[in-house]
């Protein structure tokens, strides 16, 4: 990939862009591709973050004489306001996505990912395309300079985080990776009959693993998800509609109305009838 860099004014450079704002949300400053073959070094002081996402090749980076390496699928956040040194040490070639951000919302933004300034991560392999992904729509977005194009790149940083510190919890295996091809047909058919040993099997594991699994991503037993699933859609067809108890019931995968009316007290605290009459009573568009 060729050296790319772009900022949010076409007669910008970097110095322009080094600015720390806390007047809106989250603002890209500028962002890019550095390719290099030659070597290198580069130290500086942002008053921003700065994303570097290793794409191929290592970089040296830490103080002189105690530079540590990271390598193609590690990445690094640093801090504002703190000195920094990298480069490239010899003659192989080396490249790396970069961003600069900034606004109130990135600390917390951060820090709701897991994602710690200054410390080296692994990216998961499995996500690593869609981050890419990400980083050439926001290139698209400075390029084109359209309308909320800086609203976008903003989006488009956040889902790069967001998938980075997915990628970096629970070993790097996250629950959008492992089940998510499971949960879109839990989601599709759960007011059906549903096999937990089948479920099971899709997965390649015995009963007792998947749930042992399935409870630990998503803090519930697959049949509980189930249930949640199907509560939930009973509370939208109490408060939206003037269908039955024995209809919701029905439509919600159970063609018991004593058994439902017993489980939904049971999970929520209330009857059905005392749920419906302490909603508001239009209905949904």
């Amino acid at each position: 990939m060729e050296n790319q860099s772009y900022y949010r004014s076409v007669f910008a450079g970097p110095e322009d862009a080094d600015c720390r704002d806390e007047r809106v949300p989250l603002v890209v400053n500028c962002a890019g591709y550095v390719s290099m073959s030659r070597g290198f070094w580069t130290t500086g002081r942002r008053h921003d973050y700065y994303l570097q996402l290793m794409d191929a090749g290592e970089m040296l980076s830490g103080t002189a004489g105690e530079e540590a390496r990271f390598g193609a699928g590690e990445f690094i956040i640093r801090p504002p306001e703190v000195p920094y040194r990298y480069g490239l040490a010899g003659e192989r070639e080396m490249g790396y996505y970069w961003a600069h951000f900034t606004g109130n919302y990135a600390e917390s933004l951060l820090a709701n990912n897991g994602l710690v300034p200054g410390r080296v991560y692994r990216l998961n392999e499995e996500i690593s395309s869609s981050v890419r992904r990400s980083f050439d729509g926001m290139f698209r977005e400075f390029m084109m300079h359209g309308r909320g194009y800086e609203d976008l790149c903003a989006a488009k940083l956040t889902a790069v985080l967001v998938e980075l510190g997915r990628s970096v919890t629970d070993g790097g295996i996250g629950r959008e990776t492992r089940f998510a091809g499971l949960l879109e047909y839990i989601h599709r058919h759960y007011t059906e009959e549903l096999c937990i040993a089948e479920l099971a099997a899709s997965e390649h594991l015995s009963v007792s693993r998947f749930r042992e699994v399935f409870r630990r991503t998503f803090g519930c037993a697959p049949s509980e998800y189930i249930i949640g699933l199907r509560l939930q859609h009973a509370r939208d067809l109490l408060t939206g509609t003037d269908l039955t108890i024995g209809e919701i019931a029905e439509l919600c995968g159970y063609g018991d109305e004593l058994y439902f009316m017993r489980l939904f007290r049971k999970k929520t605290g209330m009857s059905a009838r005392t749920y419906r009459l302490g909603q508001p009573a239009e209905k949904k568009g």
